[in-house]
């Protein structure tokens, strides 16, 4: 039997046309946030992942469409990106499997945070284990748990972290410390010290009234298991995997942009490392 190759082809054409979804309209740039994020992003639009959103647009001569979903950011990815509600995220971990990433554009990690009367000495996540730091404040599902179980403080700090959510019940839901509630225990005296991500922190420790003190942690855990839990993260701009055309010009926006993002980082306070 004879086949008319025009008509297959036409057909397979076609085909691919209607399974290809629609190209983004670059000239508005869908961005997802949380309105439970804080610093990074509120429901006021006043986090500083939402200025970064708005530079970005600015740069790629677009206008921001900001996607505020009454949502914790864990949610995003699910709930924003993959429900077709918006085509990019700010602030993701580079590398971030569920989406397209673009080159880092900064490089943050993990801190602690102590009044600076206390006098803490240490940058390793090993030092919280010396005397006088008995209490601990941190944000749930953290490496701060994995550090105080290796330095033996975790069962002795249990019933403190769970008042800071108010003995929540933490089946089948997800329940979090709010980043300045970690930072103004330490303030106000009800924590010894804090192991925080810096970046959730750093608004809260520029603006405290009791100086405070913020020291990266330079090393990273080793599990007893050899897995390796870093310390350190590279933050990107997450693109969803329907709309690489978008990843392109994002990046030259993060270039353009470079000044002005630097200039909100620095404004936030948010300890940099060098992005290699």
């Amino acid at each position: 039997m004879l086949v008319d190759f025009r008509q297959v082809c036409g057909v397979g054409v076609a085909v691919l046309a209607l399974a290809s979804p629609a190209l983004a309209d670059t000239t508005n740039l869908r961005v997802c946030a949380s309105t439970k994020d804080a610093p990074f992003s509120d429901a006021q639009g006043r986090g500083f992942e939402n200025k970064i959103a708005q530079v970005l647009a600015d740069e790629m001569g677009a206008t921001l469409d900001l996607v505020m979903l009454e949502k914790d950011a864990i949610y995003l990815v699910r709930d924003g990106i993959e429900k077709d509600l918006c085509d990019v995220l700010i602030g993701v971990d580079a590398g971030d499997e569920r989406l397209l990433t673009t080159q880092p554009y900064y490089r943050s990690g993990y801190a602690f945070v102590t009044r600076q009367d206390r006098n803490f000495e240490g940058d390793k996540w090993q030092d919280v284990d010396q005397e006088g730091f008995d209490t601990f404040s941190y944000r749930l599902h953290s490496p701060a748990e994995t550090i105080l179980k290796y330095t033996g403080r975790y069962e002795y700090n249990l019933i403190y972290q769970a008042s800071l959510t108010n003995f929540e019940d933490r089946r089948n839901k997800y329940t979090q410390v709010e980043a300045s509630r970690v930072i103004t225990e330490v303030a106000d005296g009800g924590a010894d010290l804090a192991i925080v991500f810096a970046p959730e922190a750093a608004r809260y420790v520029r603006d405290s009234r009791e100086p405070l003190r913020m020291t990266l942690i330079t090393n990273e855990i080793e599990r007893s298991d050899g897995v390796i839990i870093p310390l350190q993260y590279s933050q990107s701009v997450g693109v969803s995997k329907t709309h690489p055309e978008l990843l392109g010009p994002i990046e030259q926006a993060l270039q353009s942009g470079k000044a002005r993002i630097d200039a909100i980082l620095t404004e936030e306070g948010i300890p940099l490392l060098p992005s290699s």
